[in-house]
């Protein structure tokens, strides 16, 4: 793998995490020089607003009555709004809470660069325990595994029929063209246990929508997912490896596999 010339320090880290955001099939895009939304399709009316800036801090007010506005009037009736430390002003997160925002569970973006571990590295291997398998999803059979353990793991609403197949289109146009479809599934004694998602902007690659079905907890398959992907994605150029870790779940799992914590990373959730 080509070493970057310009290394990973944590300003550069943030630069991709911010250059990373995804907005979902189907779904709306709108950036401005104070915010990005992400507007999701479908029967969750939630829209991901993220890079939030407002500056001077007096303009708070103006820029998320705008970010209101813009959901509103495309049918939304609420948002989950990602505060990190280059969020403005720098209170957003009392801000929002004032506004009747309420805190999700505490995060932190994480980095792994992918190059063979330092000698004393104290990394466990990225390797499977036994009874685990995890493979690229390369067929519909294994698409709508996928699916029923999302269901199993998130409990989130289902998106529209209309935006399902979109989703489900995408995959196969990726799997057609012999491109990474950048789902993995995970099974245990060859049940369906856990999935995970990549996708790789540059040198980055971002580790999302983790999780493992609560029948297969405590098991590795956790660990079995964070290792497939980082071992696909080896060959493609990717550099190092960006997610965002529960401090309480995940986090600590990818300390012992090499991750090291960037900052906090944290969605408040309200309605409009």
């Amino acid at each position: 793998m080509p070493v970057s010339v310009e290394p990973w320090a944590k300003d550069r880290i943030w630069d991709a995490f911010d250059r990373g955001a995804w907005v979902p099939p189907g779904g709306t895009r709108i950036e401005t020089e104070h915010y990005l939304l992400a507007i999701t399709p479908g029967s969750t009316p939630l829209t991901y607003v993220y890079r939030f800036r407002a500056e001077p801090p007096e303009r708070f007010g103006a820029v998320f009555d705008e970010v209101q506005a813009r959901v509103q009037e495309r049918g939304g009736t609420g948002a989950r709004i990602q505060v990190t430390p280059r969020s403005r002003p720098p209170d957003l997160g009392h801000r929002l809470v004032t506004r009747g925002f309420t805190p999700l569970a505490e995060s932190d973006l994480m980095a792994r660069e992918l190059a063979p571990a330092s000698p004393g590295s104290n990394a466990r291997p990225l390797v499977s325990p036994e009874g685990v398998e995890v493979r690229e999803v390369r067929t519909d059979d294994d698409y709508r595994a996928y699916g029923r353990v999302v269901d199993d793991v998130f409990h989130e609403p289902p998106p529209s029929p209309e935006v399902e197949a979109e989703f489900f289109q995408m995959f196969r146009r990726a799997r057609d063209a012999g491109e990474p479809t950048g789902l993995f599934l995970a099974r245990a004694e060859g049940v369906p246990a856990g999935i995970g998602g990549s996708h790789r902007v540059g040198p980055v690659l971002f580790l999302t929508g983790g999780g493992v079905a609560e029948s297969h907890r405590h098991r590795g398959v956790y660990r079995a997912l964070v290792a497939a992907r980082l071992e696909a994605a080896q060959p493609t150029g990717a550099e190092i490896a960006l997610t965002i870790a529960r401090r309480a779940t995940s986090g600590p799992i990818l300390e012992r596999l090499g991750f090291r914590r960037v900052g906090p990373v944290r969605l408040y959730e309200g309605s409009f």
